[in-house]
């Protein structure tokens, strides 16, 4: 009986020590984060500051920096941003070009509100790695957010019929200093609108505060007073809102405009209000679905429904992106087709219209600073009205654009003939940004 009990403490105790040695640092159980009283906070400071203490005193060197860098990413993400700083700093002692450490500082120095330092820690990213043209187009993305923006543009559009569109345009982005979260744009517009030697201006002062929650969640809004000759105006908004997980997110979005899709519609001064809401998320790591709907409201009493469904894929060669392949569905049907006098209206209204398009899109760099690219795509659409006969519109479209980028900005030129709705179109784009 005795060696029975024996030999049950010791099977028990040899349980007991194999369980211990197959645990981790950090698996060792603490106080919750709950608990009241003075000596359980004690303990669970002493017991972050040993299992610090125990992976710093690291004496392998490529340990050692691989630990200070991840103790460094923890800190990161829980906000303790100068425990973060003081470790990437350690880390980059030991290896000043190591770029996951400089990246880090760059997010220290961004939360921070220091943007100085931000940018300089991304110059230093640029100096010490090569960067693939994707990579370094994501950077840039990055670095006008930490920047005062100026921005100058100028857009010709003509469409089969007859409308002569110009916009041209003046804005300036503003980063918070001290609310890095916070940014806001202001942006001024001047339409000039042709038709059959009529013309109608208008122009455009808008803000736009955006709030940025963390990389998924994000909040905009704006206000946008169109204003006409003679006083008359339209007070347009817009608000956005996007939330969601790495692989889901989900867009609201809800606003007012001028309804502008031909010169009766705007002399008149028509006005359109919508709703929308978009599911989008990546299916794969290269491939993106999108899925809208868009419900509008005119001010002549139409009511306008649009679905919209994509699938966006990036092919890659030799491990850089090569091409952007884009597939699109879209059906467009409005609740009427005539006025309050049974007349036509004086805009598209199409009872159902249906279409696809296929779009590639290509982009090359010439060079530090040139680059250039292309796109061109093929819509075949089927539309008609009070469900009368079907009419078949099909045509293949093609734009090309050249951008020239150096230290403080960059400069960009497009122009395209393209299929677009039930008519084609071409546009001239050219504009231009600087950062301060």
């Amino acid at each position: 009986m005795l060696k029975k009990l024996l030999r049950t403490l010791l099977l028990t105790a040899l349980y007991m020590v194999a369980a211990s040695c197959q645990a981790q640092p950090f698996d060792t159980i603490i106080p919750g984060s709950d608990s009241p009283d003075s000596l359980s906070q004690e303990l669970r400071n002493l017991q972050a500051v040993e299992r610090d203490l125990a992976i710093e005193k690291l004496t392998h060197e490529p340990s050692r920096l691989e630990a200070y860098i991840e103790l460094a990413d923890l800190r990161l993400s829980q906000g303790k941003l100068q425990e973060a700083q003081r470790f990437y700093e350690m880390a980059l002692e030991i290896s000043p070009k190591n770029n996951r450490a400089t990246q880090g500082m760059v997010m220290v120095h961004y939360h921070l509100g220091e943007f100085n330092l931000a940018r300089e820690r991304i110059e230093t990213i640029h100096k010490s790695a090569p960067l693939s043209d994707f990579n370094r187009s994501e950077i840039e993305k990055y670095k006008r957010k930490l920047q005062t923006e100026g921005s100058i543009g100028l857009s010709i559009r003509e469409d089969d019929q007859g409308l002569l569109e110009v916009v041209s345009s003046i804005d300036g982005y503003f980063p918070s200093e001290y609310y890095p979260k916070i940014s806001a744009r202001y942006r001024f517009e001047n339409w000039s609108h042709e038709d059959n030697n009529q013309s109608v201006s208008s122009r455009v002062f808008s803000g736009t505060l955006n709030y940025r929650a963390d990389d998924l969640t994000s909040l905009q809004v704006s206000f946008a007073p169109e204003i006409f000759p003679g006083g008359d105006s339209i007070d347009s908004y817009s608000l956005l809102g996007i939330g969601g997980t790495d692989n889901l997110k989900l867009a609201l979005r809800a606003g007012k405009s001028a309804y502008k899709d031909n010169f009766f519609t705007v002399q008149n001064r028509y006005q359109e209000s919508t709703t929308g809401i978009s599911f989008y998320g990546d299916l794969h790591r290269r491939t993106r679905a999108v899925q809208t709907v868009t419900l509008g409201e005119i001010s002549d009493g139409n009511s306008r429904r649009r679905y919209d469904s994509e699938l966006i894929h990036a092919v890659f060669y030799q491990n850089a992106p090569l091409l952007t392949a884009t597939l699109r569905f879209y059906q467009t049907t409005f609740a009427n087709q005539t006025d309050q006098n049974g007349n036509q209206n004086n805009y598209w209204t199409p009872s159902d219209h249906k279409g696809a398009e296929f779009a590639l899109a290509w982009e090359k760099s010439v060079g530090a600073n040139w680059w250039w690219g292309m796109d061109g795509s093929y819509i075949s659409s089927r539309y008609s009205f009070d469900n009368a006969t079907k009419k078949d519109e099909n045509g293949a479209g093609a734009t090309i654009f050249i951008g020239y980028r150096f230290s403080e900005g960059q400069i960009f030129a497009s122009l395209g003939d393209r299929l677009h709705e039930y008519y084609r179109e071409r546009r001239l784009e050219v504009a231009g940004n600087i950062l301060f």
